[in-house]
């Protein structure tokens, strides 16, 4: 190859590397026209934006934000931490637990068809409705009758009171009202010498000294 072929060769190497610099030249500008019109529109958004926030957020206010990020990081670390360790912990667990979620869903769904969160419904409804319905003083006087009516029932714990309640039942039980028949004073004046007339006097008789011992009590008050 001679000199000329050389030079020629090179000068047609130049050639094509400043077709290829023309080219992307020109792709360049073609990008950059297609994405002025992006950018200018960003930027007046952008100003738009800012005007809008002026006077309501600083300098300072942005330069706190900054700081108090900051200082949130060895937080967000040590919730992370947590987090880690929450997963290891389910990791550990979910083998004893999972065998026991098909159960519990079973079970929700015998008491869905139950009713049983309708029910639920509507008693968390009848709550709020009578909550609704009362003032705070009626709250408080509620509470006190409950605490009352509480401090009763628990005397019923005592055998002897027991023993009392279930004579009385046990006596109202043998009242046979289907065969109860007029009677006058003879009459009752007879039912009153039997043994059991006789029996029946001594209750009422006690029945009238704890009454008055009672009645005795209140007026001392």
């Amino acid at each position: 190859m001679t000199p000329e072929d050389k030079i020629l060769e090179r000068l047609e190497a130049i050639e094509g590397r400043l077709s290829d610099l023309q080219a992307s030249k020109e792709s360049s500008s073609m990008l950059l026209s297609e994405l002025t019109p992006i950018g200018n529109h960003a930027f007046r958004l952008i100003v738009e934006e800012m005007e809008t926030l002026n006077g309501r957020v600083t300098l300072d206010d942005i330069l706190d934000l900054g700081r108090k990020g900051l200082l949130t990081v060895p937080r967000l670390t040590w919730l992370l931490d947590q987090l880690e360790n929450a997963t290891d912990l389910w990791k550990i667990l979910h083998p004893a637990f999972a065998p026991t979620f098909p159960h519990i869903i079973e079970k929700m769904g015998e008491w869905e068809k139950d009713g049983v969160f309708e029910k639920m419904s509507a008693f968390k409804n009848a709550g709020g409705n009578l909550l609704g319905s009362m003032s705070p003083e009626d709250i408080a006087k509620t509470g006190e009758g409950l605490a009352f009516l509480i401090s009763q029932l628990q005397r019923l714990a005592d055998p002897d009171l027991q023993a009392k309640v279930t004579n009385l039942i046990d006596m109202l039980g043998e009242i046979d009202t289907a065969n109860v028949k007029p009677t006058g004073v003879f009459g009752l004046i007879g039912a009153l010498g039997s043994a059991e007339g006789k029996q029946t006097l001594g209750l009422l008789a006690e029945l009238i000294k704890v009454a008055g011992k009672f009645t005795a009590q209140s007026a001392s008050k």
